[in-house]
């Protein structure tokens, strides 16, 4: 093994809150495993970290020099304290044991192959807009967020694996929308006629969300290309024949081929 790519853990809130043992558990002895396993056969580990360790941030954009504001006994701690203490795991066992680490920060990633129920507000606005029910913003809607498209995120992991950069790194759009604009650009795109209802906020929920790409730029060559619009088409495609699929129950469970083994034919 040469590179490892630990990309292991919850990432939306909904799922990540359902299980806040686990979500800890994956971050921090998940992670443990992954460098001890780098340590022994010579790897080099990059940990896909995120936007949340800079919490409900007091700087903005947010580069990564910033330290973060996070709580540490509300209901996103178990991700963003569970990420924290990964980030600090790399650099103990770089700094101990000379393991090559890299270290992405992802901000607010989506595109085709999301889990549809995943509770994201990308998902969320567009099965709720395909479906013809409200499109549910929590608070006021005038937070902002920053939305990467998946291939994007991919060439960025891929670059900073293959760089020279130990120390952590943004990876996001700095095109900053708020929660509503989104709502209103979603439903446009759906040709929906979908309301849009307000909610009671989500506690600790993030105000503001941009990222400063401007070490990735300079050190990876790296930026996003693909447009937010383009992007959005082609998730929307995707959920579109998702549900489409769902609604005709096509789906016909094929019999395993059996498998050869030791000259025997073995039937699962």
């Amino acid at each position: 093994v040469d590179q490892i790519y630990h990309l292991a853990s919850p990432a939306s809130p909904p799922n990540y809150m359902y299980n806040p043992i686990k979500t800890l558990k994956t971050n921090t002895i998940g992670t443990l495993n992954m460098l001890g396993l780098a340590k022994r056969v010579g790897a080099r580990l990059l940990l896909a970290s995120t936007s949340e360790v800079y919490g409900d941030p007091e700087v903005h954009p947010q580069n990564e020099d910033y330290w973060g504001h996070v709580n540490p006994i509300g209901p996103r701690a178990c991700y963003d304290e569970g990420k924290r203490v990964a980030e600090t795991m790399c650099y103990a066992y770089m700094k101990q044991e000379g393991v090559e680490v890299r270290v992405a920060r992802i901000f607010n990633t989506f595109g085709p192959r999301m889990h549809m129920n995943d509770g994201r507000v990308v998902s969320n606005f567009i099965l709720q807009a395909l479906q013809g029910e409200p499109l549910t913003v929590y608070g006021p809607g005038t937070q902002t967020r920053a939305f990467q498209y998946v291939s994007d995120l991919v060439n960025g992991l891929v670059a900073l694996m293959n760089s020279n950069v130990s120390s952590p790194v943004n990876l996001g759009n700095p095109e900053e929308h708020t929660i509503l604009e989104f709502a209103q650009l979603i439903k446009k795109l759906v040709g929906s006629e979908s309301e849009i209802q307000f909610l009671s906020e989500a506690q600790d929920d993030p105000q503001k969300r941009k990222p400063d790409i401007r070490k990735a730029k300079l050190l990876l060559g790296w930026e996003p290309v693909v447009p937010l619009e383009e992007g959005l088409n082609k998730a929307i495609h995707y959920f579109h024949k998702e549900l489409e699929y769902q609604a005709n129950n096509q789906y016909i469970p094929k019999p395993k081929p059996a498998r050869m083994k030791k000259g025997r034919t073995r039937h699962n």
